[in-house]
């Protein structure tokens, strides 16, 4: 019999005795294992690098995100020498732990690593990030655990935030502006500089309007209507140019 009798002859049987063939439901992505450090890990946790070998991340936005641990990925490169090696899935989709501590977890949501061991959470902020959401994740618990899906993609990512946000959370990100990836960084400052150039202009030019507005009020008394009338509209100008800078520079933190 010939190879391609055989093949058939095997996909045959597979179908007449109902047997199915089911992808990895844990992880689809390789599996690269790395020496821990002691102490408690959980399939699905998020996983840090750190000075005495890998552990779950303890901190929210944590710099030192390396993947997720998964005790069956898809494929898998192990390196029989380590005392205490794990697999770690640094790319692909995982499943991974999660918990409900910033919010619900809808598809599409950026997570990071949380205060929690080894947990998941929505990322609300602008910081480091372990991947995209493929699915929602909804608790009335905040700390209940589940698990989601996510594509991962460790990196620095800009999220944005409405105009309603906290003033000073914003400010605070951006002067961790140059931890985060370099268009990020350039995103900051082109803002802050923008924003900045837009009130030093506007308060120069105002000062020199207002000061020559005076001056000819005191050389000219019977013009003194039309000149407050054009150190008002100088003034609404300069209002403008501040305001124009503010939108600008909100426009380039959220492209």
């Amino acid at each position: 019999m010939s190879k391609f009798g055989v093949v058939l002859f095997l996909l045959l049987g597979l179908v007449l005795t109902g047997f199915g063939v089911r992808a990895q439901e844990t992880s689809t992505g390789m599996g690269v294992t790395y020496e821990f450090a002691k102490g408690e890990v959980v399939d699905g946790d998020i996983i840090c690098n750190a000075p005495e070998g890998m552990k779950p991340c303890l901190t929210a936005y944590d710099v030192g995100i390396v993947g997720v641990y998964t005790q069956k990925p898809g494929i898998i490169l192990e390196n029989t020498k380590l005392f205490n090696g794990k697999a770690i899935v640094t790319f692909g989709k995982a499943n991974v732990r999660v918990s409900v501590a910033d919010g619900v977890i809808k598809k599409g949501d950026f997570v990071t690593s949380s205060e929690k061991p080894g947990l998941g959470q929505r990322a609300t902020k602008s910081g480091n990030v372990l991947g995209v959401a493929l699915e929602n994740y909804e608790s009335t618990d905040v700390n209940a655990v589940g698990k989601v899906i996510v594509a991962l993609n460790i990196r620095p990512a800009i999220v944005a935030t409405t105009a309603r946000g906290n003033l000073i959370e914003t400010l605070r990100q951006g002067l961790l502006a140059p931890t985060l990836a370099p268009l990020a960084s350039l995103r900051y400052l082109l803002a802050i500089l923008v924003a900045m150039t837009s009130f030093i202009l506007g308060f120069v030019y105002f000062g020199r309007v207002a000061k020559g507005g005076v001056e000819a009020i005191g050389r000219n008394p019977l013009a003194r209507r039309a000149i407050q009338i054009g150190v008002a509209l100088n003034l609404v100008l300069t209002l403008s140019i501040m305001a124009g800078g503010i939108v600008l520079a909100y426009v380039i933190l959220i492209i």
